[in-house]
């Protein structure tokens, strides 16, 4: 990489971490008046608020990473052409494609950054933050909503009232079904913990129902053989996109093995693939913007289409979300479509640079 190139790559990125640190100071504040109609709920108090609030801001980078990126690309751009140092660049032979080129190494570096935060730094922080948060309120890890959730396992049906700070579950419910879809053998316990490859048990009370009846019995301890784990019990609890993706490829897995709809996580598992590709677009699309019909615009009008831009892509990548649910398209389709729609006018602009 040439002189020149390391020096736009740097003002480019320079400019988007200041973006970044705007819109992230912006956003915290919002999230932190939020928190404050939850004070004094159980023991949820200024510090849990804070703490909650701290650990969720790498949730908050990774969402704000393709409009700080745009944003950033835009500004930093702008600013050398409005010192007219893209043009005396232009003027001792440096290419439109060179300057893009300079524009690509900053989109490999904010892919990178996407990834890291995306996958490694943020699933960790958001679990605790949550554990944190509905600890403190409830007394509880968490729960579905407040009447437990459900999972399948097989024919075996299981109900989980809530999950204690520990990773024990209390009140489960388990209910198995025979080859014919007929309820055969409930099984209610007051406690169960992970041993191994089992779960333990404890305070059981199972009713057998057969054509003679109902057999009732109460048995202290008992082994639960599933394929339900305390990884699968975390993926539950957390909204899928705050997921890595193996956990979700896993997850994936169990529910199509137990004939359960996927959707919502297959369509989560291909928007954290198309993350990072959407960041490299959106510095991608900075380019026609300095160099296209907008160059004669001040700095502040360019800002204001980037900003424009960017807030639609988001919208569109919320709207589609829902959209592949409620219509059952394709998950790589509905992740992929604002990506490659935006891909697709930045390409288009940038054959009229040209």
């Amino acid at each position: 990489m040439g002189l020149l190139q390391r020096y736009i790559a740097k003002s480019i990125l320079t400019s988007t971490l200041l973006v970044l640190l705007i819109l992230l100071g912006l956003y915290t504040f919002m999230d932190f008046v939020a928190e404050l109609e939850d004070l004094g709920k159980g023991e949820y108090h200024l510090k849990e608020a804070a703490s909650y609030i701290l650990l969720s801001m790498p949730g908050r980078i990774y969402e704000l990473l393709p409009i700080a990126a745009l944003l950033g690309s835009v500004l930093g751009l702008g600013n050398l052409a409005s010192q007219s140092e893209l043009v005396a660049m232009r003027a001792a032979g440096v290419s439109v494609q060179q300057i893009n080129k300079a524009v690509m190494i900053v989109a490999l570096c904010l892919m990178v950054v996407a990834v890291f935060v995306g996958e490694i730094l943020r699933p960790p922080l958001e679990q605790q933050a949550r554990e944190i948060q509905s600890t403190a309120q409830t007394g509880t890890v968490g729960s579905r909503s407040e009447h437990g959730f459900w999972t399948r396992d097989g024919l075996h049906f299981n109900h989980i009232r809530s999950i204690q700070p520990d990773g024990r579950f209390a009140d489960i419910s388990i209910y198995e079904f025979d080859q014919q879809h007929r309820l055969r053998v409930v099984t209610k316990a007051q406690e169960a913990y992970y041993e191994g490859t089992t779960w333990a048990l404890s305070d059981v009370v199972q009713s057998t129902i057969d054509e003679k009846g109902v057999e009732i019995r109460s048995i202290a301890h008992a082994v639960w053989r599933s394929q339900l784990n305390p990884g699968m019990v975390n993926i539950v609890l957390v909204p899928p996109e705050f997921l890595p993706i193996w956990s979700l490829l896993d997850y994936i897995n169990y529910l199509k093995d137990n004939h359960q709809a996927a959707a919502q996580y297959e369509i989560a598992f291909w928007m954290k693939i198309m993350m990072p590709i959407s960041s490299a677009v959106m510095v991608f699309l900075a380019v026609p913007f300095v160099f296209g019909s907008l160059r004669s615009a001040p700095i502040g009008g360019r800002i204001l289409v980037g900003a424009l831009v960017g807030i639609t892509f988001h919208l569109l990548n919320q709207s589609f979300q829902h959209l592949g649910i409620v219509f059952g398209i394709l998950p790589w389709l509905t992740a992929a479509l604002p990506t490659l729609v935006f891909a697709i006018l930045g390409v288009f602009l940038m054959r009229r640079v040209h």
